[in-house]
């Protein structure tokens, strides 16, 4: 008896936070359709305004400490709070964007201001490619310490993607090299050949930093080293 007792009253308690919840989960959910047609449509700005509302009467909702809907609602955030992000990424990102200072202080901020958690949402190679095409920007520019600096903020995001690490140390070492920098760039030369030991081109440049270092008759130790060990290598060796 006890027993039926109890499920009804679970019954009874589940129908009052439905009544209590429901209107404000089926308003969320409308503005999640809105924000997901109008991302659809690449119409970031007016789909970042819906994604707000959806998350704000999800977390309205919340705050009603719900017991059977506690966990759905929790997904249902987490899922919303995730497209809200990619689409500020794209909004960021879209167009001409980034081809304006502001633009490009937008999104550097708008990434650097991310939490962890929020960060994760993001597909980290997309935030590595748009740091490369910013750097690119900046060296077709003439503004080759801006143009280092995000090609080494591509490195920095550690996107598990070897061959963005390569070009961002192959152009980071082209810019070092041609402002005579022979020591930092011989480091970076030497981290794109060790994506391709055979790389000729490569190789011919690490030979030059070496000659203007007057090094050259290390040349052997150094091909073998990784970047790491020819850091040390120029210390003992200069």
């Amino acid at each position: 008896m006890d027993n039926i007792d109890e499920k009804i009253r679970n019954i009874e308690e589940w129908n009052a936070e439905r009544g209590e919840i429901k209107p404000i989960i089926d308003i969320a959910v409308e503005y999640h359709n809105k924000a997901r047609a109008e991302a659809h449509w690449k119409n970031y700005t007016q789909s970042s305004d819906f994604y707000k509302a959806a998350i704000e009467n999800y977390k309205k909702a919340l705050n009603l400490s719900p017991r059977y809907y506690l966990q759905d609602l929790l997904d249902r955030v987490d899922h919303v709070i995730e497209e809200h992000i990619n689409n500020v990424f794209n909004l960021k990102t879209e167009g001409e964007t980034l081809k304006t200072e502001k633009g490009i202080q937008d999104f550097v901020e708008f990434i650097e201001q991310l939490k962890h958690e929020e960060k994760s949402y993001l597909d980290l190679y997309d935030i590595a490619r748009i740091f490369l095409k910013i750097g690119d920007l900046y060296r077709d520019e003439g503004d080759f310490d801006k143009a280092y600096g995000f090609y080494n903020r591509a490195i920095s995001v550690n996107c598990g993607r070897p061959f963005v690490n390569r070009d961002a140390y192959f152009k980071s070492a082209r810019i070092l090299f041609d402002q005579k920098r022979y020591k930092e760039a011989l480091v970076d030369f030497l981290a794109v050949l060790s994506f391709d030991r055979e790389n000729n081109e490569i190789i011919a440049y690490i030979v030059d930093c070496l000659k203007f270092l007057k090094i050259l008759k290390y040349k052997d130790r150094f091909l073998a080293a990784t970047p790491k060990e020819a850091t040390k290598l120029i210390m003992e060796v200069l």
